[in-house]
């Protein structure tokens, strides 16, 4: 053992919710420097999986906050010549026809930003969870190490829609005739992704791991139903947020207790909202891309990023290089 350790970056999904996680990331950068810098392996689902795939590539993290605030709403059409009926034609849209939304905004806007980047191109170990729905599998694209040389050739843009093509949201994604659908389904927090990645490839080599674990603005979802029997509109309004939530909690839950049952050091950050307020509850959603959500977002992510930036235990991950080369 070199007394080495090794460093990730885990981002959750949750749709326009990442500018809340990109603010969060923007504020840290803006402390210590390029991100891409201080971790081994970037980790990240869906929205987050965007993030990880820009901070790969030096993009810079004000950059990115810009994507999202310029590029949402585009994103997540907000269908202004019907706004009277809106929600209730998306709703039907959604339940009845096909995805709420194209991701042909999505594919222009992350052509834009990555152009034919592949993952080769990658500056740091990737894990970006989706799933393959021809094979019924799940999959983790990663940029080409060692033994696994699956992914250098995939272009970003394909990765990036690959595992945010969120079911009834977004279109799947086709890469060389495979089906992909969003990450989030199985690994909306990919904290156990990352450490399995790092206990079959990386745990020999290293002391321990440390991972920074962001995650994307979450709701209690606690609710007084006032109808038990719903039907799926009555559910679609809040089902997403239940189902991250409920994944994200039991990914913690497994995580603590691993901890004690593994042969090497694992410290794990979460950096965590605090409780939304009634009213910002009601402003935010994964596909609410309005400007007072959008406002709102930035403005609960500035606040967490300033609160953990100089928390020790964050400064840490700071404090060194990574150590990881190609």
């Amino acid at each position: 053992m070199s007394g080495k350790r090794f460093k990730i970056l885990c981002i959750d999904g949750g749709g326009i919710k990442g500018l809340y996680s990109a603010e969060v990331l923007n504020t840290l950068e803006y402390t210590y420097g390029p991100l891409s810098d201080y971790f081994d392996m970037l980790c990240g689902t869906s929205t987050g999986g965007i993030i990880a795939l820009g901070i790969s590539a030096k993009i810079p993290m004000q950059d990115i906050v810009k994507f999202y605030e310029s590029k949402g709403a585009a994103i997540f059409s907000q269908w202004k010549k019907f706004w009277p009926l809106k929600d209730l034609l998306l709703m039907i849209k959604q339940s009845l026809i096909c995805s709420k939304y194209s991701n042909r905004s999505l594919k222009k806007a992350l052509v834009e930003v990555f152009g034919e980047r592949k993952i080769a191109e990658s500056n740091n170990l990737l894990c970006i969870p989706s799933y393959n729905i021809t094979c019924a599998q799940t999959r983790v694209f990663k940029k080409d190490y060692n033994q696994f040389n699956q992914d250098d050739q995939k272009t970003y843009v394909d990765v990036a829609l690959a595992t945010s093509a969120a079911p009834t949201y977004f279109p799947l994604h086709t890469i060389n005739n495979v089906d992909y659908i969003d990450g989030g389904l199985w690994a909306n927090d990919p904290t156990l992704v990352a450490i399995s990645e790092y206990l079959y490839s990386f745990s020999d080599e290293y002391e321990g791991v440390d991972i920074l674990s962001i995650s994307s603005c979450e709701k209690s979802s606690a609710e007084t139903l006032c109808c038990k029997n719903r039907s799926f509109l009555a559910w679609s309004q809040t089902l997403f947020d239940i189902y991250n939530n409920g994944q994200n909690q039991s990914s913690r839950f497994f995580v603590e207790k691993l901890k004690n049952h593994l042969k090497f050091d694992l410290n794990i950050v979460r950096i965590q909202n605090t409780p939304l307020s009634p009213q910002q509850a009601k402003i935010i959603a994964m596909d609410n891309a309005s400007k007072h959500a959008l406002k709102c977002l930035s403005g609960i992510g500035k606040t967490v990023g300033a609160n953990y930036k100089d928390k020790p235990e964050v400064k840490k991950f700071f404090e060194t290089k990574k150590t990881f080369n190609f």
